[in-house]
């Protein structure tokens, strides 16, 4: 079995001392495996807000995953930064850290892919280099292992890009999103079979709340079977505000009320 936990947009510049330490202080309890960030480590890519990030990473109880977030660009306000050099400080910042990561250790083969564009603000998309990249990493991943791709915007908000059934054709079981604040799980069917699971984190740790408050996933994989939990901020501490479990049967993930499969506490 692995857990993975899922954090999305930290927004460092604009967080809360104590959410950070209680979140710090959960994913210490829940012990995951791997800990996927899907960007927005920072408020506006600034030097200081980096050095934060970077000392949260340094924290973590698991290896870590990132890839950077619109806000982790060069702002707009500096143009021939955000045209020629738009991760340079995500780079200098994060030299451990690559934006398209790979994780593979037998049981789950993770890729992250930059869905970010530095000609755009918000919206993001993937070019047919990321899906090339993706397909070859894959292709690497042994049989039965859990393929898992993540990256900051969701697939349905890019605007010329990455559509889920992409995702369902390369044989992809669950992809982690962020960028909109709200936490959300779904099951998506491809049109000619297969499915995949989507979950999106909440803000991890920021003051920039939407509809949501602070949260993360804990994603647990154990063959065909799935565990999506999604944890919450109470203003003392986070805990479980709810579960989602999925089975794959026949090569295609099902949503079921309650597992079959007992997983570990």
């Amino acid at each position: 079995m692995r857990v993975l936990a899922h954090l999305s947009d930290l927004h460092f510049g604009r967080t809360e001392a104590r959410v950070v330490d209680a979140l710090l202080a959960d994913l210490h309890r829940h012990r995951p495996d791997l800990v996927i960030i899907s960007g927005d480590l920072t408020q506006r890519a600034r030097t200081r807000q980096f050095a934060e990030a970077r000392a949260f990473l340094e924290r973590l109880p698991a290896p870590s995953l990132v890839v950077p977030g619109n806000h982790d660009l060069s702002p707009l306000y500096r143009p021939l930064a955000r045209i020629f050099r738009p991760r340079a400080k995500f780079h200098r910042s994060l030299p451990d850290h690559d934006e398209s990561p790979v994780w593979n250790d037998g049981e789950v083969t993770v890729v992250g892919l930059d869905s970010t564009r530095s000609l755009r603000w918000k919206s993001g998309a993937l070019k047919g280099t990321h899906l090339d990249h993706l397909e070859a990493m894959l292709a690497e991943s042994p049989d039965g292992a859990a393929k898992v791709v993540f990256l900051h915007h969701p697939p349905a908000s890019a605007r010329a890009g990455h559509p889920y059934e992409t995702l369902v054709e390369h044989d992809v079981d669950l992809v982690l999103a962020g960028h909109v604040h709200h936490a959300h799980v779904e099951l998506i069917n491809g049109v000619h079979g297969g499915s995949l699971v989507l979950v999106q984190a909440s803000t991890a740790c920021s003051t920039r709340l939407r509809e949501d408050a602070n949260g993360y996933c804990l994603v647990r994989l154990d063959g065909g079977h799935m565990e999506v939990g999604v944890q919450g901020w109470g203003g003392e501490a986070f805990h479980t505000v709810r579960h989602h479990w999925f089975e794959k049967r026949t090569g295609t993930w099902r949503m079921v009320p309650r597992p079959s499969h007992v997983f570990p506490p």
